[in-house]
């Protein structure tokens, strides 16, 4: 076992590195260190699959909408034209352009967006036992070559983010709105 664990990457050999403080000796605030770390950016499993699933119903929504503004302000008298042409600009002016300028805003921000978008690679080991109390100092950062597929995976991922985005500004707004509606007696 112990000659297994010694081969694992940045965890070393856990049973040399783990030390046993009596009480008196452990330290009333644990300290956090510093290390060098590589950030790269991340691939999603599945050509994405996973993060446009996660962003269906508010691209659904927003499709929606799109789709029948264009219709409404559309002079070909055609539904079915209206609903294509209407689907391919959806796409090209709002599906691609919002999405990866929503993963470029949360991946610009890794320490405070917690590495989304970014696979963290220490460059010296880290001990499994504090692998939460280190701090990432981030000296390289590496995006991936831009192709047509990668800009395709950057757009499902900012529009997961802007999902999460909107979900927790709903949820903050939601509380005036109860408040408003329970002070004129709705509720009770």
């Amino acid at each position: 076992m112990a000659e297994y664990m010694s081969k694992l990457p940045y965890v070393g050999n856990l049973l040399e590195q783990r030390t046993i403080y009596p009480m008196s000796d452990t330290p009333s605030k644990p300290t956090r260190r510093t290390v060098p770390a590589r950030l790269t950016e991340a691939t999603p499993d599945r050509a994405g699959l996973g993060q446009w699933a996660l962003a269906s119903p508010m691209l659904i929504f927003v499709g929606w909408l799109a789709v029948d503004i264009f219709s409404a302000f559309s002079p070909i008298p055609w539904r079915w034209l209206d609903i294509l042409l209407g689907s391919v600009l959806y796409v090209l002016l709002i599906v691609l352009p919002l999405g990866m300028a929503a993963h470029w805003l949360v991946t610009a921000f890794p320490r405070p967006f917690q590495h989304s978008g970014w696979d963290v690679t220490p460059l010296e080991p880290v001990p499994q036992a504090e692998i939460y109390m280190v701090r990432y100092d981030y000296v390289e950062l590496f995006r991936a070559e831009t192709t047509w597929s990668r800009r395709w995976l950057r757009a499902a991922q900012g529009w997961v983010y802007l999902e999460i985005f909107a979900i927790f500004a709903g949820a903050i707004l939601m509380i005036p709105l109860f408040f408003s509606a329970a002070e004129f007696g709705f509720g009770q």
